[in-house]
């Protein structure tokens, strides 16, 4: 997992990876009148998803992880808390769905929390399980871009 402000893109993205053409869209295609949905980028390879919602409190959200994609989650407006632990020694909530490369787990009890706000990004890989759109200290809306690059 990484977190750090978009001004720091560089120490993370080299251009000729994949994560780059994801942090690319970002940087120079992105614009606030973009309409909330799929972006492609390198086809199914990179895709970004632009999207709105109204953060919830973490007790109504479960613990996700992905295996076939990396997300770069990047918030536009508003703030949200991202809850995050490894994937080892989690149960899963469900079985895993190979359409939407996704699968849930039971609730655990140490995971470390990150605030996202306007300019920042992380970075979560297969191994790094995590808990976004969470409330950081009352119901905001928020506008997000999480790009999907292919494993």
């Amino acid at each position: 997992m990484i977190i750090d402000r978009l001004d720091n893109w560089n120490i993370y993205f080299k251009k000729e990876s994949a994560l780059y053409e994801g942090i690319e869209f970002i940087l120079k295609q992105f614009t606030e009148n973009m309409q909330d949905g799929r972006y492609e980028i390198n086809g199914s390879d990179v895709y970004a998803m632009v999207q709105s919602y109204h953060t919830e409190n973490s007790k109504n959200k479960k613990m996700e992880s992905h295996r076939r994609y990396i997300d770069i989650q990047y918030i536009v407006s508003g703030r949200e808390l991202i809850e995050w632990v490894p994937v080892s020694g989690l149960y899963p909530a469900g079985q895993y769905s190979e359409e939407k490369d996704v699968v849930f787990y039971d609730d655990c009890e140490e995971a470390s929390s990150l605030i996202l706000a306007p300019g920042f990004f992380a970075v979560f890989y297969p191994h790094d399980a995590h808990r976004p759109g969470c409330v950081v200290d009352k119901p905001e809306s928020v506008r997000k871009i999480v790009i999907k690059v292919k494993t």
